[in-house]
């Protein structure tokens, strides 16, 4: 029986960059077939390339053994093969209905006029079929981005393909939706249908794949079965050499207050919430999707006003109207919507690393930039990040995922911030970069900065943090240090079934 998918030879570069070099791999029928790598490493060009974005410079596909020319996604999606991409292809302005089936809306015959109790039967079904709890009526801009990264499942879905691309599919979803998407994949799976599987997630690899493909450098480097590898061999063939404390050790408690939150409240994201924070310390908060811990740390740094409560900085209480206020009073962000919300992608490396600090190095009354004073501030983040680019002018939408996260924590450390909030930090970038973020973070909290990690990985928060708040329903319910810091002991916290907080801080 034929493969489901042969790639033979593909090539692909883009001025400067070579990103596929003569790769070859085989993808058998009803397999989940992970790919994986560093970040530029070629993975999401291949799958780019497999969906009709990008076309191939040389090499064959061949699907089912008989050559396929996909020179665009509609011929992608007719000949069978649907992709998942980790930045999402939505329309905001629509709702989920609408978004779902955009290429094939039910109008009235002979006139384009929409049917609208038509599409909202055929969102409710597809839903009901894949069990997730979305409301085809919402607007997808009013959605988190773990429920948008759910309607780009769907989507995907509702066209039948034989051949499912999922690049990063997890990035955004709790615990419990990615067990929605594994019960998703081990159906499809019996289905008959074919999974290429893209993740930096590597315990996601060992869950669900049965084979693996390492790509290094736009080459193939290895493909084997799941049952002939561990985690550090695969890390191993994925960054060439061997990455030593991937988890970097917990930070000290800390020392002077840097940060007070005393019973801050936002109507319909949280209540009541006080913590402190302190210098030199790493403070993890974790907690389900909804539980109100994005919208927490959003408040903090002015990006929405609370309802009640009050903040203090270095022991002054403070009064934000903005972020500009934030960053003013020392206090850094890092989002977690890189793609919206993070980088500008049109703009260069140098511009989205010193937007934040134009008026600090410009004269003339703020109306002419000192380009020696920008690029001698691009050039210290450089080092100090190991950012990697080709040039200060090239646009950080060409950049990996991992240098586009190390841009936007650049621009918020650019402002010399003492107070750093960080949302989802690693999100969809390498094991490598994470072990590098892991290490500044460290590093950060050594030199007395005040760090403040959200986080769905709760490895991470547990390897990374002296200390770990767990909200539940817009309350805290646990303020874990020390021993109490357990995965079991946050889950409970997480959904409410343990609701005393430790001791801490």
């Amino acid at each position: 029986m034929a493969d489901a998918i042969e790639i033979r030879n593909v090539t692909k570069t883009f001025p400067g960059v070579v990103a596929l070099s003569e790769v070859s791999l085989s993808v058998r029928k009803g397999e989940v077939h992970a790919v994986v790598g560093e970040n530029g490493a070629g993975k999401s060009t291949l799958m780019k390339i497999l969906g009709g974005v990008y076309r191939a410079d040389r090499g064959e596909i061949l699907l089912e053994g008989r050559p396929a020319h996909i020179r665009s996604v509609q011929e992608a999606v007719a000949q069978g093969i649907s992709v998942i991409y980790q930045e999402f292809n939505l329309m905001p302005e629509l709702t989920v209905a609408e978004n779902l089936f955009v290429a094939d809306l039910p109008t009235v015959p002979g006139l384009p006029l929409l049917r609208r109790r038509a599409l909202q039967a055929r969102a409710e079904a597809l839903l009901a079929r894949l069990a997730l709890d979305l409301d085809p009526r919402a607007y997808v801009k009013d959605l988190s981005v773990s429920r948008r990264q759910m309607v780009e499942i769907a989507k995907a879905l509702h066209l039948d393909a034989s051949l499912l691309i999922m690049d990063e599919p997890t990035a955004a979803l709790t615990g419990e939706e990615v067990d929605k998407l594994y019960e998703i994949i081990r159906a499809l799976k019996a289905q008959g249908r074919t999974i290429l599987y893209i993740s930096h997630r590597l315990k996601e690899i060992f869950d669900v794949a049965d084979r693996v493909t390492v790509l290094r450098d736009g080459r193939h480097v290895a493909t084997e079965g799941i049952g002939a590898l561990t985690q550090d061999a695969v890390v191993r063939m994925m960054v060439g050499r061997e990455v030593k404390q991937f988890y970097g050790q917990a930070a000290a408690q800390g020392g002077e207050e840097a940060l007070a939150v005393e019973g801050l409240t936002r109507r319909g994201a949280f209540r009541d919430i006080s913590f402190t924070l302190r210098k030199g310390e790493i403070l993890g908060v974790a907690g389900l999707m909804g539980s109100g811990r994005e919208e927490l740390v959003k408040t903090i740094y002015g990006l929405s006003p609370p309802d009640a409560g009050a903040l203090r900085v270095d022991g002054r209480t403070v009064r934000l109207s903005g972020p500009g206020d934030a960053i003013r009073l020392g206090i850094g962000f890092v989002t977690e919507d890189r793609k919206d919300a993070g980088i500008f992608p049109l703009m260069s490396v140098r511009e989205n690393v010193t937007l934040n600090v134009l008026g600090q190095i410009a004269r003339l009354a703020g109306i002419h930039l000192e380009q020696r004073r920008e690029r001698s501030l691009l050039a210290e983040y450089t080092r100090f990040l190991k950012l990697r680019f080709a040039d200060e002018d090239q646009p950080v939408m060409f950049l990996s995922g991992g240098n586009q996260q190390k841009v936007v924590l650049a621009r918020a450390l650019a402002t010399r911030c003492r107070i750093l909030l960080l949302l989802e930090p690693t999100r969809g970038i390498d094991v490598g970069a994470k072990a590098e973020i892991y290490q500044l973070l460290g590093e950060l909290s050594r030199q007395g900065m005040a760090v403040l990690v959200v986080s769905s990985d709760l490895p991470e928060l547990i390897a990374i943090c002296s200390r770990i708040l767990v909200v539940w329903q817009g309350r805290i319910t646990g303020d874990l240090s020390g021993s109490q810091i357990a995965e079991a002991r946050i889950m409970r916290c997480a959904t409410g079934t343990e609701g005393a907080a430790g001791g801490g801080g």
